[in-house]
Formats: C-alpha cells, structure tokens, sequence
C-alpha cells in the first residue's frame, strides 16, 4: 500500500498504536527497572539481616579464657508467705562456667523487703538490700575459680510491706566480670498473707 492511498483514518489508527507501542515498551522499561531496583533493596536487606544476625551470634560466644556465671534456678517461688510466720529464706546456686575466676563484685535489690547474701566455703558475706537506699557494702567481692560454685542467700520479710496482700515479684541483681552477662537477676515470687 503506498503513502498515497492511505486514509486520513488509516494514518490516525497507525500513529495510535505507534503511541501505544511507544507507551507500553516504556511502561515495560519501566517495570523492569522497579524489578530490579525491588531485587536490588531486597538484596541489601537480605545481607543486612545476615550481619546484623552474625554479629549478635559473635556477640553471643564467651571469649575463651572467660568467667561464665550461672545460676540455678533463676526464679524461685516461696508460695504463701504469711505475715505471722516472718521472714522466709532459700539458696539458689551460682556457677561458674567459665576458663577464669568469676568474680562478683555487687548485688542490690528491687526492694527493701528482699535481701541477699552470698555464702562461700561455709562463710556468708555481708547482706545486701535495695540499692537506693544506700545501705549496701562497698567493695565487697567473692572469687568463684573455674567449676566452683557459691550459694545465693535471699531473704524475704512480709513486714516490711505490711499492707501488702497477694501476688508478688522481686528482683536479686548480682554483677560479675563475666563479660557476656555482667548483671544478672534472680526473680522470686510470693503470695503474702496475714
């Protein structure tokens, strides 16, 4: 078909789909890019995910001439705990794991209800309540060698709290130079009573 004998309408069909076949390899030029850019951003996430995760397991593995503390149990429940019976006690373990002497250096409480010692080789340390009410000893510390193991002494007295009925939490806080856990907690729970 020559140029001559093509119609008006003819021309005004030919340029349209010329258009449209000019928008839609845009289009797919475009979709293309956004394909890649969306494989590139997920690529990116996907290795950032991947260090973030690699450093925290780094992060996780003790050095290998380090203290590890461990303590056993970390929660311990007295159950009913009534006014007129006083103050209740336990001992819970603490371990050390570790290639080095573990060393602990402090420990405070939540409350001034709850106290804690630790007992060494038959000898029980000084006694230590809640930290703000700064009564607790300074420069105190308790070496734990490699495969040794100490006992924590935690105390709880109803009467500091007389009011008090029901369900209740409490904190131990022990600070050690075990370098991947330098505070730990050791929770009790107690339901007081009259």
């Amino acid at each position: 078909m020559s140029e001559q004998n093509i119609t008006k309408a003819e021309r005004k069909r030919l340029k349209k789909e010329k258009k449209m076949q000019e928008r839609e390899q845009i289009r797919s030029q475009f979709e293309k890019k956004k394909k890649m850019k969306s494989i590139r951003n997920y690529s990116i996430l996907f290795l950032l995910l991947v260090g973030i995760a690699a450093f925290f397991y780094i992060k996780s593995i003790p050095p290998e001439n380090a203290p590890i503390i461990r303590i056993n149990p970390s929660t311990y429940d007295f159950g009913i705990v009534s006014q007129a019976e006083g103050t209740v006690s336990t001992i819970v373990s603490i371990y050390n794991n570790g290639n080095e002497d573990l060393i602990l250096n402090d420990m405070s409480t939540s409350c001034a209800c709850t106290s804690a010692s630790i007992v060494y080789n038959g000898v029980e340390g000084p006694e230590f309540g809640m930290a703000s009410h700064g009564t607790n000893p300074k420069g105190w510390s308790v070496i734990i060698p490699p495969g040794d193991s100490a006992q924590l002494k935690i105390s709880y007295d109803p009467n500091v709290h007389k009011e008090l009925r029901g369900a209740v939490s409490r904190i131990v806080f022990i600070e050690s130079n075990d370098p991947m856990h330098g505070t730990k907690e050791v929770r009790i729970n107690v339901v007081q009573t009259n």
